[in-house]
C-alpha cells in the first residue's frame, strides 16, 4: 500500500505514541493532538484505529531478504543489517517492531505480527538452505532452529538498543553480532 504524506505522518505519530505508552496510548484523540489536527482529519486518511495499527505493523515489513541479489548467509545478514538500519533511522521502531507483547491482547493484531514473523522466516528459509549447501552454516541444525539462533540475538540487540535510548551504535554492534554468528554457525 502506497501511503500519502499525511498517512505516513499519522503512522509515524502512531508508532511514537505506541513506543511511548503502549498500544493503549494509541488513540485517535492522542494521534490528533500529536499531529495538531482534528480527530475527523485522521478519519479522512484511515477508517479507524484498527486500520492504523494494521498499516503500522505492515510498515515493519519494508526490509526483505529477497531481491537483494545475495544468497546464502550474505542474504541473511543483509536482511538483519537492513533491520538495524531501519531501526537506527526510526528509533521508536526499537520499542514496537519486536514487541509482540504490545499486541497480544488483540487477536487480530497478534495474528498480524505472527504472520509477519512467519513471512520473514519463509522468505529467509531458502537462504539458510543455500548457506547449508554452500558449507557456510552447519547442516545438522534444523531450519527452524537456525532462524531462532540468528534472529533471537538480532531481536535482543534491537531491544537493548531501544531500552538504552540508543546508547551504542546499533549498526556497528549489529555487524559484530552477525560476524560472530557466522563464526559460531560454521
Amino acid at each position: 500500500m502506497e501511503l500519502t504524506k499525511r498517512q505516513t505522518e499519522i503512522i509515524d505519530a502512531a508508532l511514537r505514541l505506541t513506543a511511548e505508552g503502549g498500544i493503549q496510548n494509541l488513540t485517535i484523540k492522542n494521534l490528533a493532538d500529536a499531529l495538531g489536527i482534528t480527530e475527523p482529519a485522521i478519519y479522512r486518511h484511515f477508517k479507524n484505529k484498527s486500520e492504523i495499527v494494521k498499516t503500522m505493523i505492515g510498515s515493519f515489513e519494508s526490509a526483505t531478504a529477497t531481491g537483494s541479489g545475495l544468497s546464502g548467509f550474505d542474504a541473511i545478514t543483509e536482511f538483519a543489517r537492513s533491520r538495524f538500519a531501519q531501526v537506527a533511522a526510526n528509533p521508536p521502531l526499537a520499542r514496537v517492531m519486536f514487541a509482540e507483547e504490545l499486541f497480544m491482547d488483540d487477536r487480530e493484531f497478534s495474528e498480524l505480527m505472527l504472520g509477519m514473523m512467519h513471512k520473514h522466516k519463509n522468505s529467509l528459509e531458502k537462504h539458510f538452505i543455500e548457506a547449508q549447501a554452500g558449507g557456510e552454516v552447519r547442516r545438522d541444525i534444523s531450519l527452524d532452529m537456525l532462524f531462532r539462533l540468528v534472529f533471537g540475538p538480532v531481536r535482543l540487540l534491537v531491544k537493548q538498543w531501544g531500552i538504552s535510548g540508543g546508547a551504542f551504535p546499533l549498526t556497528e554492534k549489529g555487524k559484530e553480532l552477525l560476524e560472530d554468528l557466522r563464526k559460531i554457525l560454521k
